[in-house]
């Protein structure tokens, strides 16, 4: 199902606009169809979350008849579930960290500390290329293939998500193949980092990754680094100062529109995450 819009109240106002892409899937073995919903945002005098509502079951049944047996939405920024009645959140978390600390964090590499330009410093670090998108494709289907609920990316999704060329992409190159990338998205005053991913064997790169990131988001004087996930080398081990809790809002939520597909008991992001490049 290609992006679509739709979605006006009685007097011709708009409610939306409400998109609905058709994202291929896999639940717990079985391929399924998803479509996901860009909710709208309802504007003064459209009648409220009413209209909404109707605006957003319309678009659930042209769903569930062009074949997807699950629906996906998030909750606004604000986390309220809006015209989402039925949908169910999922586990989900956000991580964030300073970019400078109020003392100098011991675990910092020395070149860090002296402002030095991590390409010059770490082993294989450079810049994305268009042809490196393969390889980690690659890397994140084997990333997310353990996951009960996942979405499959196809290369246009792909391509469609590349980053501006103001938001930088690494990637490690060891032995003449991408063995981890990260993919961020740039701001102000917040670095977003919204995708990662490493070989199995090669997860002790996310390490040399972050301190890329950190020493490029101090260059550009950017005050935080956050996203949906970030390593577990950051948020399990502590490798440097990291909060991580659970998303307080763009949660995702999710509905089946088919009797044979109910909604597994999710009970842990492992089992069902959604990077933010899914979102999008």
């Amino acid at each position: 199902m290609p992006p679509g819009d739709a979605g006006r109240d009685g007097s011709g106002k708009p409610i939306g606009p409400l998109k609905m892409v058709s994202l291929d899937a896999s639940l717990d073995g079985r391929r399924v169809r998803i479509a996901r919903l860009d909710v709208p945002s309802l504007v003064r005098g459209s009648g409220g979350a009413g209209e909404a509502g109707d605006l957003v079951a319309a678009a659930l049944e042209a769903a569930r008849v062009g074949g997807h047996s699950l629906a996906l939405a998030l909750t606004s920024e604000s986390g309220g579930a809006g015209a989402l009645d039925g949908f169910q959140p999922l586990p989900c978390s956000e991580a964030a960290c300073r970019t400078v600390l109020p003392v100098p964090w011991p675990k910092e590499p020395e070149w860090l500390r002296a402002g030095e330009d991590p390409l010059r410093f770490v082993p294989g670090l450079r810049p994305w290329r268009p042809d490196d998108l393969e390889e980690v494709a690659a890397i994140h289907a084997e990333t997310i293939a353990p996951q009960r609920l996942r979405i499959d990316r196809s290369a246009e999704t792909w391509e469609r998500n590349l980053p501006a060329q103001d938001a930088p992409f690494f990637v490690i190159e060891r032995s003449g193949r991408v063995d981890a990338y990260v993919l961020l998205g740039a701001g102000r005053p917040t670095l977003r980092w919204r995708e990662h991913g490493a070989r199995r064997g090669a997860e002790d790169l996310l390490a040399d990754l972050f301190w890329s990131v950190l020493a490029w988001a101090r260059g550009a004087r950017l005050q935080r680094i956050e996203g949906w996930c970030m390593p577990g080398i950051l948020t399990v081990r502590p490798l440097y100062p990291t909060s991580d809790r659970s998303r307080k809002g763009r949660v995702p939520m999710l509905r089946t529109l088919d009797p044979l597909t109910p909604l597994p008991e999710l009970k842990s992001e492992d089992e069902c995450r959604l990077w933010e490049l899914d979102a999008l």
